[in-house]
């Protein structure tokens, strides 16, 4: 994040002396003597403009913007204290004086004493209450204060004065931003890239509040473009790293955070993110060398460790793994992460058993909200396994009650969009051929809810020579909430696509180079991002020839096993039985609407038939996609590719069943989920 600067001395822009009464005793020869000095000045010859100051002191020793002027010199060339003197004196001689009060504010705060700054800050503005750049001044010191709700009120001042003044809305925006008012922060910086297209930092703030709001695809090319101003900014090419990770372009992110580390130091944060690049590509020799780098720079780094035996896990060095996930809960004893990843390598009794008085110690010494969860998580996870299921449940409610006090779920305008969408995709309307469409056939979306089996049916078809599994990509969630402001429409998505189809094809058409950047020209290209259900009018639209695999599995069970998981990205019904009942529920109604209507081919594949009869299963999956038959593909778990989900660790694995009904174990604890979904009686 970039702020610009606070309080600062101006030589010319603020201090000069035309609107100034005539001073009686002034010969016209100072006058001219002081205009030429400000002209050295802000020209940056200081030495000359001193000079011609100080002449016009010998001349007229009263002369106030002189005195004021001398004093700026001074606090520029580091004489702070007789800097401070001078501009003082000019105050005595002309009280009235805002831009002598705002450079004297200034002084202040260069020498460190924000009360005297911000008393001056004050004064400028008693005189001036319009005075732009002294509400920026003070807003600035408000905020290093730590008062953001004063430093919001000036910087909003200072705009309302002068509205194009790109430092106060640099600072505005950023304040913004940090306090969570995104819509108008992302405004804020837009117009500041609009006034000053070359600042390089714009662009980053810009960038940053785009990625607040899961905007991707948008604060990836804003990064991009501050970088096309200045490559050499190490700290933009770390964040456009993590932007790309997140959105999923894993090559892409290495690539920025190599350029990272090309234009600055090396650090171990930035190594591990590195090295998650590499570990999320499968790269895991690549992988482990950027965390052992790390290690070299801090060996104490709890997280280092942690990844390290996340690459020598996925490498099959069970041992080697479970020797630095100790080194790391050496170093923090707490570290919930590290005890997640231990539970899944203990498989004996007496190790779990040594595992469980730690978790339960670590969580006794964990404050509230500083880690609690994934240790809970741990722990429930830790009982499961050992069949203690009354304590796991426990531990996944006290996890889950965590993530929802700080969430929000709107149910019911969660049903009110669904009921919009089964209005809006009609049969007539989905029968229509659109100017808008895209001929392509590489498309394969695997919807679904989280947990229903799309990372297994993504894994399976993936494994087939023709096919390259692409993952969860964002790219529809992203994009299509946003199209009503790119529609300029005052409708919400969907109703905003009415009369405005042959508009959207551009979408369609950057998807698909997304694809063929990601599956380098093989025929089926796959996205697993479960929430595509809710977008699959506009996908039918935009592609009459994608297919999409339906994965479907017992509500029970789904819905069990996302409260269970701590799922990676914004689930946030998930966290309460409820909210959980509600969504399932909506989903199944919209599934059921896409059933009935929907013109592209769909194929549903029931979780719990995959698992008790994968080879007709999987035949029929790759059927489905017009592909040949590979025996390949019934050997999923030794693909290699990356997979990035909570899921990993069972798409290793050949299929087992015991997670079918797992939820039964819980049953109990489960009743008043069990009786939301029985609202709809064709749920089990």
């Amino acid at each position: 994040m970039f702020w610009r600067c606070g309080p600062r001395l101006r030589a010319v822009e603020i201090a000069t002396h035309d609107h100034l009464p005539a001073m009686s005793g002034v010969t016209t020869t100072a006058e001219q003597l002081f205009q030429n000095a400000l002209n050295f000045h802000e020209k940056g010859e200081v030495q000359r403009a001193e000079h011609l100051y100080r002449e016009v002191l010998r001349q007229a020793p009263s002369h106030a913007p002189a005195l004021n002027m001398l004093g700026v010199i001074g606090c520029q060339t580091g004489n702070l204290s007789a800097g401070i003197g001078l501009i003082r004196r000019a105050i005595e001689l002309q009280p009235g004086q805002a831009d002598f009060c705002n450079n004297l504010g200034m002084a202040l705060f260069q020498s460190q004493d924000s009360d005297g700054a911000c008393a001056a800050f004050e004064q400028a503005i008693s005189v001036r209450p319009r005075f732009a750049e002294a509400h920026f001044n003070l807003a600035n010191l408000k905020r290093n204060a730590g008062d953001a709700a004063a430093a919001e009120k000036h910087f909003r001042k200072a705009l309302k004065a002068q509205p194009d003044y790109p430092d106060a809305l640099n600072n505005l925006a950023n304040l913004l931003r940090q306090s969570g008012k995104l819509t108008e922060a992302t405004q804020l910086f837009r117009r500041l890239v609009h006034l000053q297209p070359g600042f390089a930092p714009g662009h980053f703030n810009l960038a940053l509040a785009l990625q607040a709001q899961a905007q991707h695809a948008e604060a990836i090319a804003a990064f991009q473009k501050s970088l096309a101003l200045d490559d050499t900014q190490a700290d933009v090419w770390a964040a456009l790293g993590r932007c790309q990770q997140h959105y999923g372009a894993l090559a892409d992110a290495e690539q920025s955070f190599q350029a990272a580390l090309s234009n600055g130091p090396a650090t171990p944060l930035l190594l591990n993110a590195l090295g998650l690049a590499r570990y999320a590509q499968n790269k895991i020799v690549d992988a482990r060398a950027s965390f052992e780098q790390a290690l070299l720079l801090d060996e104490r780094f709890a997280i280092t460790l942690n990844h390290l035996g996340m690459t020598a896990s996925a490498a099959g060095e069970r041992e080697d793994a479970i020797a630095y996930f100790e080194r790391a809960l050496f170093i923090d004893a707490g570290f919930g992460d590290a005890y997640r990843n231990l539970v899944e390598l203990h498989e004996g009794d007496a190790e779990q058993d040594g595992l469980l008085p730690r978790i339960e110690a670590a969580l006794a010494n964990k404050p509230a909200g500083a880690g609690r969860v994934e240790l809970d998580f741990a722990l429930a996870r830790l009982h499961d396994r050992r069949g203690d299921f009354d304590a796991a449940f426990a531990a996944f409610r006290r996890a889950n009650d965590a993530r929802q006090a700080v969430t929000r779920y709107d149910a019911r305008g969660q049903n009110g969009f669904i009921d919009a969408l089964i209005a809006v995709f009609s049969s007539d309307y989905l029968q229509v051929a659109y100017p808008c469409a895209n001929n392509s056939d590489v498309p394969v979306f695997i919807v679904g809810m989280p947990r229903s089996g799309t990372t297994l049916v993504e894994q399976i078809i993936a494994t087939h020579s023709d096919v390259h599994g692409s993952g969860e990509l964002t790219y529809f969630p992203e994009h299509v909430p946003k199209l009503a402001r790119r529609l300029v429409s005052k409708k919400p998505f969907p109703f905003c696509l009415r009369g405005r189809e042959a508009d959207i094809g551009d979408i369609g058409e950057q998807y698909l180079e997304g694809l063929s950047a990601r599956g380098g020209g093989v025929a089926r290209v796959t996205d697993k991002m479960p929430y595509n259900f809710l977008y699959l009018g506009i996908i039918a639209m935009l592609f009459p020839r994608a297919r999409v695999i339906h994965c479907k599995r017992a509500a029970m069970a789904t819905c069990f096993s996302i409260y269970c998981h701590d799922l990676a990205g914004s689930h946030p019904y998930a966290y309460e039985l409820d909210n959980l009942a509600a969504a399932y529920l909506g989903y199944e109604r919209l599934m059921a609407h896409w059933r009935a209507h929907l013109p592209i081919p769909m194929h549903e594949i029931e979780y719990e038939s995959l698992l008790s009869e994968p080879d007709s299963e999987s035949r029929a999956l790759i059927e489905f996609l017009g592909l040949k038959w590979q025996p390949a593909c019934l050997d999923f778990h030794q693909n290699r590719r990356p997979v990035v989900t909570a899921s990993q660790w069972q798409v290793r694995q050949p299929l087992y069943t015991t997670s079918a009904a797992h939820w039964r174990n819980y049953a109990q604890h489960l009743e008043p989920l069990r009786l939301a979904l029985n609202a709809d009686s064709t749920l089990r």
